[in-house]
């Protein structure tokens, strides 16, 4: 059996690798790099690289030629991303690859949420590929909260306009490692996973992360034209802008609301949220 993950110098995919080492031994696995400079985490693993990228199906083509399962980490050239998802998708199937793994986003065939689209693509692409294969639906990442972190790190206070909306944040470690076990582990058991942590508001996600600690930051809600001003003020790209706005408000319309224990289940324990 041998095992490809792709795009692994990204933190996800490369966390990933890491668990999976422990799950089926280095000598069966392989990764594709755009290139060998981000690549020395990866060599010091004792992998198998290989130099493919997803605009070029023929690279991608020799790269899965010989590998049995791969974990298809989402592109994050957000602009790009269909082009590039098309790529792999075609070249997983010349390649005659064996199930496919993919990190999709949280129900991601009826979501409205802003990126949604390119995962229902790729879902689709996938689903009428022939390939066995898995959705991993992993909805947002703590770590994406690095503003709320600084805010509860220096006691200022943190602004938001997500209102009381919800999501299920758990960390990337933890994504990581569901997506590794669904990989090495038997990939018929199921077709979609929606990983999640419980789903909390940002005030729930607050509290979880300051407990035990002394002083509690303030929240201010603020509508989404007032947050877009206040990340202007701090020297936020506007492409940045807009996307973490188009969040807040997929937030608080319930688009990252969802209720699954598949990620504690794949785990075998319970998430903890914490700032590490």
């Amino acid at each position: 059996m041998k095992y490809l993950v792709t795009s692994a110098t990204g933190d996800l995919a490369f966390n990933s690798v890491k668990f999976l080492v422990e799950l089926v031994g280095k000598e069966k696995i392989a990764v594709t790099v755009r290139s060998l400079e981000k690549a020395k985490k990866l060599e010091d693993l004792g992998v198998e690289i290989k130099i493919a990228d997803y605009f070029d199906k023929a690279s991608l083509v020799t790269a899965f030629q010989g590998v049995n399962r791969v974990l298809f980490v989402s592109s994050g050239e957000l602009d790009k991303r269909k082009e590039q998802h098309k790529n792999v998708v075609e070249a997983l199937i010349e390649a005659n690859v064996d199930f496919v793994a993919y990190t999709s986003a949280p129900n991601a065939q009826k979501s409205k949420a802003i990126v949604a689209p390119d995962h229902k693509f790729t879902e689709h692409l996938i689903e009428e590929s022939g390939l066995e294969y898995s959705f991993l639906r992993n909805n947002w990442y703590l770590e994406n909260e690095a503003m709320l972190f600084d805010a509860i790190k220096n006691t200022t206070t943190y602004i938001y306009s997500a209102g009381d909306g919800k999501a299920g944040w758990a960390k990337k470690s933890d994504y990581a490692e569901g997506a590794a076990k669904v990989l090495a582990g038997d990939f018929m058991k199921k077709k979609i996973y929606e990983f999640s942590g419980q789903s909390l508001s940002y005030s729930e996600l607050a509290s979880v992360l300051q407990k035990g600690k002394k002083y509690n930051i303030n929240l201010d809600s603020v509508t989404d034209d007032e947050y877009r001003r206040v990340l202007e003020t701090s020297g936020f790209p506007e492409g940045a802008i807009n996307f973490i706005v188009g969040i807040q408000k997929d937030i608080r319309e319930g688009e990252l609301d969802t209720s699954s224990t598949d990620l504690e289940d794949i785990l075998g324990r319970e998430l903890k949220l914490d700032i590490t």
